[in-house]
């Protein structure tokens, strides 16, 4: 949907009010793997310089069963479309060479996309229908809504409410 219709208040929204933590990436053309991942950082110890490894938010939401919503996926590049395959097909985990670790997806880890159109503009470009098909399309336009949750079934907890 267009900018300012609701769609991060809506996954804010339903995360709040089903019990989950939801982690917001903002992306853009500069984002790459490493950034959502992790890498090797230089950190000061009593030997002097040394890496260490520190995990991107991505993972780190992985590891805890958040949900992540990926703002204005359609600006991420190739690289990183790619590098999603593994999380959002059938395997469901991420494997991280430089720690020789798989990590699986746990039952509560969700992820949601959101984009503009292509059409507006600023980088913005159609996905391939193969990458679409991974997630359920929702498309909101302009509206007043008022959000009423009872009915609705998220996730595993359901008895909060959104206040």
């Amino acid at each position: 949907g267009s900018p300012g219709v609701g769609k991060t208040s809506l996954i804010t929204a339903l995360g709040k009010y089903s019990g989950h933590r939801v982690v917001r990436i903002n992306l853009s053309e500069q984002t790459d793997m490493m950034d959502l991942l992790g890498s090797d950082l230089p950190v000061e110890s009593d030997e002097g310089m040394k890496f260490s490894w520190s995990d991107g938010i991505l993972l780190q939401a992985l590891k805890e069963g958040c949900w992540v919503l990926l703002d204005e996926l359609n600006l991420a590049p190739q690289s990183v479309l790619e590098g999603l395959n593994a999380i959002l097909d059938h395997r469901a985990e991420v494997f991280i060479p430089e720690l020789g670790n798989t990590y699986k997806c746990p039952p509560s880890f969700r992820i949601f996309a959101c984009q503009n159109p292509s059409h507006q503009g600023g980088g913005r470009k159609g996905l391939p229908r193969s990458f679409l098909n991974r997630f359920t399309k929702v498309c909101l336009s302009y509206i007043n809504f008022v959000f009423k949750c009872e009915p609705l079934e998220v996730g595993r907890r359901t008895s909060k409410q959104v206040t």
